[in-house]
Formats: structure tokens, C-alpha cells, sequence
């Protein structure tokens, strides 16, 4: 016998799987989750199946859902040497699989029949492949890219065995488990074409489809603005290895050039969690401010807003919000992917140091450019990324998979 739908038409039940809450917003993950269920939450029913402690998640983000279920996330296992070596490329080992997730699984669908799973993130459909029920999976960024960049890095690195068997094991895993777990996903969703071309690559005839980030066009709104000086700004998690190492190579390589001739620059590094490398760069001319409650005050004082990322998935939040608050923007291409850009018109893309610091300089001693780079940043997010936007793609995809396997007996 063919699976009915249980609900009206116009009413679709989701379950969410998510390997956190989707609160407090620190994230790209978090901001996602939030953003959607925000604004879908009052056209379907959503039960929420997450990592995470029940007391984390603020009553307002809790009432969003019909149900709400959460489990306190496990701690990493320490295996052994002789277990590492002998379970390397074992993906059970790779991607957790907790059966506490499973029976809280269970215990929602024993209660409610679902119409469609939304997993968001790639880690969450190690639980939703057993179901049997239509399945989205929204992985967002793709990572099979990333790990392969690891690996050609620690390939070419002095040689470290460990590193190279991790980024090894990284590199294999990810592919293999893409293969075996995005089958039974009636759609992937991810937020650039970039990543929509890899995925397609990795696992032909797989349905992948194109859902941008959004922004808060409200929230993250012009504010009092620059006040002259020379202030260069990132934001960004700072433990994050992809902009650790853009943010370094930059003050290698690119910054030394623009205080050549405009020694009285100022940056400020916004985010959380510092690594060393970053925080070892605080001091006479240089911010770091690890984490701060509200980014919009330290993005406001900026002149430029800069990412000089060297590698990277999907779409940068960080420059989104950058647009939204009227910021010119200098970025390197892999900083851009998919973003519709037109680089002179709302954005600045350059890729070699000295194409950048030449860019940054062009800005600095021109305010009326800046402003209208700023002011085409924001028609830029007003006219393509808002989270309403989004949301409604997003719905239609969900609707869409729960209707092909809706059926009538």
C-alpha cells in the first residue's frame, strides 16, 4: 500500500532534524534554522528532533514548534591508536550515529504521522535514511571541496603522517558518505551553484537545487555609518580554519602593501573564539575582539569591509550583512561564490594581494565611491536576499517532496 498524506493541502508536518538548537544566533547554522522556522512555522507543523538542552532554547523559539525534542550531545570518543588505524575509513566511526537521536526519532513519529524530514546538515541524515519517509536534505554547503583542499594542503606540507591520514580519511569519508546517504533524499538543497555543481558531480542523479542564504534586511540596517577613518573590518568565526588562514595570508601578504602607502590604517577582526594565530595579531592598529553579543557596531564603524577568504563553501553571511548595512566590499572570488555580484557595480573582486590592497586603496581615498558601491550592496539584498524570499523557495520544495509521495488509497 501505498504512504497518504495526513495533512490538508495546505498544511505540511515536518520533522526537523538538527545537530544543534537553532538559537543562540552565532552561526551560519543557527541563523539558517532560525530564519526558516521563523517564517514557516505558520503554515505547517514542525516537530524538532536536536542536539542540545531543552532549558538552551528561549520559550518564543520553542513555541515555533508542535513538538520539541532534544538530546544532550555525546562527547567525542577517544579511541585508541590500534582502533583509529583499524577503523579509518569505517563511517560509523566518521559520522556519530547516537542512539539516544533514534529513539527520540521514534518517539516523535509513534506520536505524530509526518509528511515529509528536513534535515538540516549533512549529519543528521544518518538518522533520517532508515525512515523510509520523503526526505530533504538541506546540507547547505557542500564538503567534499573543503576536504579535498585539506588534503592537497597537508599533501604538499612537510611530511606529518597523522595530518595526512586525517585529511586521507576526511577527504574519502566525506565522498563515501555523500554517496551513501544523500540517495535516499528526495531533494539536496544547497546555497551556492558552486556547490550545486560539485555535489552533482559526486552523486550523479541526485536532485539538487539552489536555496540562497538570506540576510535581515531590518536588523542589519544602515546605522550611524563610518566616521573617516581609514577602518578596514572582517567578521567572522575566528576559529573557523578558513578564515584563519585568510585572514593571515591577508596580513602577509596584502596588508603591508596598503599601509605602504596609507600607514594610518586601522582593522578590526570581529568574532568568536580567536585561534592563536589570529589573536597573536591584536595590537598597535589591530582589533581583535573575539566575541561580542552584536556585530552591527563594529561592521557600522567600518570604511571597508573586507574578505580576503582563499577558500571556502557556499555563501558568506559576513558579506550579506556587510551589503544590508550599505558597506563597500572588497573580496576575493572564492569569498563571492555564489553571490549574484557585479563586481565595480555592488562589490569589489579582486584576487591577488596587490590587486586587493589596490582596490582597498581606490576606496579609501574615494568616500563617493563607497557609497555607491554600499547603497548597490543593499539594493542587492532587498531585491535577492531576503530570508522571506528564501522561505518561500524553501516551502515550495518542502511541499514539493511530501506531494510526490503523497498518494490516494
Amino acid at each position: 500500500m501505498a504512504r497518504r498524506r495526513s495533512s490538508p493541502e495546505s498544511l505540511v508536518k515536518i520533522l526537523l532534524l538538527t545537530h544543534k538548537l537553532p538559537y543562540p544566533l552565532h552561526d551560519g547554522y543557527n541563523l539558517h534554522n532560525w530564519n526558516y522556522v521563523r517564517r514557516l512555522h505558520t503554515e505547517h507543523e514542525i516537530h524538532l528532533v536536536s542536539l542540545g538542552r531543552r532549558e538552551d532554547l528561549p520559550d518564543e523559539v520553542a513555541g515555533w514548534f508542535a513538538s520539541v525534542h532534544t538530546v544532550p550531545a555525546r562527547p567525542d570518543p577517544v579511541p585508541s591508536l590500534p582502533h583509529k588505524l583499524l577503523h579509518v575509513f569505517d563511517l560509523d566511526e566518521f559520522f556519530d550515529r547516537d542512539p539516544a537521536v533514534v529513539r527520540a526519532v521514534d518517539a516523535v513519529l509513534a506520536e505524530h504521522e509526518i509528511d515529509v524530514v528536513w534535515t538540516s546538515g549533512a549529519k543528521m541524515l544518518v538518522y533520517s535514511e532508515r525512515l523510509g519517509l520523503p526526505t530533504l536534505g538541506d546540507i547547505a554547503d557542500e564538503a567534499a571541496k573543503e576536504a579535498l583542499h585539506d588534503l592537497k594542503t597537508a599533501s604538499g606540507a612537510p611530511w606529518r603522517a597523522p595530518t595526512l591520514l586525517r585529511a586521507v580519511r576526511g577527504f574519502v569519508n566525506t565522498w563515501r558518505f555523500q554517496r551513501r546517504f544523500l540517495g535516499h533524499a528526495r531533494v539536496c538543497t544547497v546555497v551556492s551553484q558552486i556547490d550545486e555543481a560539485t555535489l552533482a558531480r559526486n552523486c550523479p542523479g541526485l536532485d539538487v537545487r539552489v536555496v540562497p542564504n538570506g540576510v535581515d534586511a531590518q536588523f542589519y540596517a544602515p546605522q550611524l555609518g563610518e566616521d573617516g577613518r581609514p577602518v578596514l573590518v572582517f567578521e567572522g568565526a575566528m576559529d573557523f580554519r578558513p578564515n584563519v588562514e585568510g585572514i593571515v595570508a591577508f596580513f602577509d601578504d596584502t596588508l603591508p602593501l596598503i599601509r605602504a602607502q596609507r600607514p594610518d590604517v586601522e582593522v578590526v577582526l570581529v568574532g568568536k573564539r580567536p585561534a592563536p594565530e589570529v589573536a597573536a595579531l591584536d595590537g598597535p592598529g589591530v582589533t581583535v575582539t573575539g566575541f561580542v553579543d552584536d556585530v552591527r557596531p563594529y561592521v557600522d564603524r567600518a570604511a571597508v569591509f573586507v574578505c580576503p577568504l582563499r577558500r571556502g563553501a557556499g555563501i558568506k553571511n559576513k558579506i550579506l550583512q556587510a551589503w544590508a548595512m550599505e558597506k563597500p566590499v572588497v573580496a576575493t572570488p572564492v569569498s563571492c561564490g555564489g553571490l549574484e555580484l557585479q563586481d565595480g557595480t555592488n562589490i569589489l573582486v579582486r584576487e591577488s594581494p596587490a590587486d586587493f590592497a589596490r582596490g582597498v586603496l581606490e576606496l579609501l581615498d574615494d568616500p563617493a565611491r563607497r557609497a555607491s558601491l554600499g547603497k548597490a550592496g543593499r539594493r542587492t539584498v532587498l531585491e535577492r536576499y531576503s530570508w522571506e524570499r528564501q522561505a518561500r523557495r524553501l516551502a515550495g520544495i518542502l511541499e514539493e517532496v511530501a506531494d510526490k509521495a503523497a498518494v490516494t488509497v
